[in-house]
């Protein structure tokens, strides 16, 4: 039985953990474990890279123990900056999966170019930096932004989806997208309506990671496949020989 692991990446409420555990307990395998962990005292969103360093810095002191306490397969981590992704493969040696390398890796799958719907234009150039590094710039229709901030997607969900239909059918119209991604994890249970709303397949990035963190656990139980040591994901010293 794989077990898994998700990290909100921000000091969330007990609601809103609970509310991530049961959706992702209800897309599970019969056979898979589901574990979240959010960030007790940190930072409330990652909009600002200061913020995205204290949530990476927290994460490294708190998910490795969380890791070998459960014992995880395999980690996803909740936010499309995918932020200490590579740093928790490096130090864990087991499958690390970001919302936003899922998403677009689905994304692709679904269509041949998609367009991602983000909160702010803020957030563009380090996701944009990111879709560069995983390969995908050239499946990217456009970056779409609604001009909400996290906060204020939480606090008015319905303008939200609102201002994400307006976006979304743009995106389809003028950019040809053939695929819509949410940008961001708090964009939460919005997929489906959307997709209904615009006619094309609409990605939720949350869902999106733990499906591929999913397989990626069963397979390192079931065949150990799991993260290459050599080179990029090469641990640190006093870690040698790990994973």
């Amino acid at each position: 039985m794989a077990k898994l692991l998700h990290v909100i990446t921000v000091d969330a409420s007990l609601q809103r953990r609970e509310r991530v555990k049961a959706l992702l307990q209800g897309l599970a395998a019969p056979t898979t474990g589901v574990e979240v962990m959010a960030l007790a005292g940190g930072p409330s969103d990652l909009e600002h890279y200061a913020h995205e360093h204290e949530a990476v810095a927290l994460m490294m002191a708190r998910v490795p123990a969380a890791v070998r306490e459960m014992a995880i397969d395999a980690v996803s981590i909740g936010c499309f900056y995918d932020p200490g992704v590579r740093a928790l493969r490096e130090r864990l040696g087991i499958p690390v999966v970001g919302v936003g390398e899922a998403s677009m890796h689905l994304a692709s799958l679904l269509g041949h170019r998609f367009s991602v719907l983000v909160g702010r234009k803020k957030w563009i150039p380090l996701m944009s930096d990111n879709a560069l590094s995983y390969g995908f710039e050239r499946r990217i229709a456009s970056w779409r932004a609604i001009e909400r901030t996290v906060a204020q997607l939480q606090a008015d969900p319905e303008a939200a989806f609102q201002a994400m239909v307006t976006q979304a059918e743009i995106a389809v119209r003028d950019d040809r997208a053939e695929v819509i991604v949410l940008g961001c994890a708090a964009m939460e249970g919005a997929a489906q309506r959307l997709a209904e709303r615009i006619g094309v397949p609409v990605v939720d990035p949350v869902v999106a990671a733990f499906k591929l963190a999913e397989m990626l656990g069963d397979l390192r139980c079931r065949t150990g496949l799991s993260i290459s040591r050599r080179y990029d994901y090469e641990p640190p010293p006093t870690q040698a020989g790990a994973g």
